[in-house]
């Protein structure tokens, strides 16, 4: 998760389940917090989606999508998004994160999926995506 809240949220969810195996990446240290609780709730609920707040994009079409899943690589987003910022004050950002790793997989292949229309309003049919996240490519 993002930040401290997002952790909270996903934390709740996962001891509410059962006969399912969950996995949750968080780091030892403090956590950052850039969702109140409510907002936390909300994108634990979809399982992603854009952050206005962080994006450059003003709801506009993106020149650029950076992606990100987990904590570091959320702070790792940020600040890249901010030296772009400073440096290419014209290009146009949108940051999307994933709580829910499984929102990126076809609706047809897993329940929390997304269409394709879903999938394409976030990240668009046609810009470069940069993702960061824990792991390694398969």
């Amino acid at each position: 998760p993002p930040d401290a809240n997002t952790l909270l949220c996903v934390t709740d969810h996962v001891l509410q389940t059962w006969n399912r195996i969950n996995i949750i990446v968080a780091g030892k240290p403090p956590s950052w917090q850039w969702l109140s609780m409510d907002k936390a709730i909300v994108h634990c609920r979809a399982g992603i989606g854009v952050w206005d707040w962080a994006s450059t994009d003003d709801g506009a079409e993106p020149d650029v999508v950076m992606a990100c899943a987990g904590d570091v690589p959320t702070l790792e987003t940020l600040a890249a998004v901010q030296i772009l910022r400073q440096q290419a004050p014209d290009l146009r950002i949108r940051v999307v994160n994933v709580v829910d790793l499984m929102t990126l997989q076809p609706k047809e292949y897993h329940p929390h999926g997304l269409s394709d229309r879903e999938f394409d309003s976030l990240f668009t049919s046609d810009k470069p995506v940069i993702f960061a996240y824990h792991g390694y490519p398969w």
